[in-house]
């Protein structure tokens, strides 16, 4: 199509080529994340980026996808007090760009590639390394998946890659392995076969049938596979409200829980994560809250003086029979959770908007070292929860004493549903691209 540009003096004899980019949305399913939903092009157009998936020159892509993610900002960390918002701001490992109260993520593609005809040959590694599936900032080769001159006889009819990195356990298997199966899930179907580590524990096998309805059948250990259909989706953000949204209200509602949630005033729990009595920690001998004993009366204490009917829970993987009825509690039970730096915490994926996360850091004396990360953070912004950072002295394992006081004070000022929401779309415009 071409139009005339219209201007004062008249229309002018110079031409506007008005080319139309065809996208797909994914299916919209009446949730939080239907808003952050991704534009999905997968045909090659004049004037499209030649690193588009669909513009690769491979003689057996079936089909090459390029997401492109709308732009957000999530809200700093809230804390008690400016010194622990200082001494905690400068840990912050900014991904991407970090300035005032907000992180900015920004310009975040993901591509999507179906091959025919072709093999998996230990490349990826599914290891941490330089070109790891998933691995930050250091996309996974596609080139090598050339079309095969003879497929053997035994070869699988339809596989997904998704060995990311420690793929066998839940928090690594749900940072990464499961965003991949989000991006991809409307290429895959139930005869869809996955090459991955093997689950480690029950809980990773219930993750595998919640989101796609995998058996171990359909899980194939890395080695050398041949497939007449092979789905690669190493190309997938770390770090996407629709990625961690969907992903979530998916599993939600396979274990048939309501992905929208449970009201505040109907969930009154204030969890505590120590550690120190959790059967679930496989690394038990550090971040343990040494005074723990003494925290918890006074935060018992305090929860009587709100008058608002919550009540302390201490968390222990053994009291819970399957992940289904982890993700029940967590999603209409649990109003907060306070704990020190650790796994317990990527169970935000299932609770309910507004939900209050508690971090504590452990911190060296001198101030320079912590054994916290980003990713608490991240993740509960990106579910649509709160999130507080408080750091406590450590020793050389990262065992905290926690001052009981101000933590009690940061949890009577920060378990509460009136905080203004830590995730917004953002456009950028023109904003930083001049001095």
């Amino acid at each position: 199509m071409e139009a005339a540009v219209q201007t004062a003096a008249g229309p002018r004899h110079a031409v506007l080529h008005m080319a139309t980019l065809p996208f797909e949305l994914p299916a919209a399913q009446g949730v939080q994340s239907d808003a952050w939903r991704p534009h999905v092009f997968s045909k090659c157009v004049a004037g499209m980026t030649q690193g588009y998936a669909p513009c690769l020159n491979y003689s057996n892509l079936l089909r090459g996808e390029e997401l492109v993610y709308p732009d957000f900002r999530i809200r700093m960390p809230l804390a008690v007090n400016a010194e622990h918002n200082t001494t905690l701001y400068s840990f912050i490992k900014p991904r991407f760009r970090v300035q005032g109260e907000w992180g900015y993520y920004l310009n975040q593609h993901g591509r999507n590639f179906v091959f025919a005809n072709t093999s998996y040959e230990n490349n990826p590694v599914p290891r941490w390394s330089s070109s790891c599936c998933m691995c930050e900032g250091a996309p996974a080769s596609h080139s090598q998946f050339a079309p095969a001159r003879e497929m053997p006889s035994q070869a699988e009819e339809e596989v997904m890659f998704a060995a990311s990195p420690d793929s066998n356990s839940f928090q690594h298997w749900r940072d990464r392995t499961a965003l991949m199966l989000t991006q991809a899930r409307h290429l895959l179907s139930s005869e869809t076969k996955y090459i991955a580590a093997m689950p480690r524990d029950n809980t990773v096998s219930a993750h595998w049938q919640l989101i796609v309805n995998a058996t171990a059948q359909q899980l194939i250990p890395p080695r050398v596979v041949h497939a007449r259909k092979l789905v690669f989706s190493c190309d997938t953000p770390l770090l996407h409200p629709y990625l961690v949204q969907r992903m979530s209200e998916r599993m939600l509602a396979a274990a048939g829980l309501n992905p929208k949630g449970t009201p505040w005033e109907k969930r009154k729990v204030l969890l505590l994560i120590g550690r120190n009595k959790d059967s679930g920690v496989h690394n038990s001998f550090e971040r343990h809250w040494n005074n723990y004993d003494e925290c918890k009366p006074k935060l018992e204490q305090l929860l009587q003086r709100r008058g608002q009917g919550e009540r302390l829970e201490e968390w222990n993987l053994s009291k819970f029979s399957s992940l289904q009825d982890i993700m029940q509690f967590w999603n209409t039970q649990v109003r907060g959770a306070v704990g020190v730096h650790g796994s317990g915490l990527m169970n935000v994926h299932w609770a309910s908007p507004q939900t209050v996360l508690f971090e504590i850091w452990p911190v060296t004396a001198d101030k320079k070292r912590t054994r916290g990360l980003n990713v608490f953070w991240e993740q509960a912004a990106l579910k649509g929860a709160s999130y507080w950072w408080f750091h406590a002295q450590s020793d050389a394992r990262w065992n905290v004493d926690v001052d009981c006081e101000l933590l009690v004070k940061a949890i009577d000022k920060g378990l509460t549903d009136n905080y203004p929401p830590m995730l917004e779309h953002f456009y950028q415009g023109t904003l930083w691209s001049a001095r």
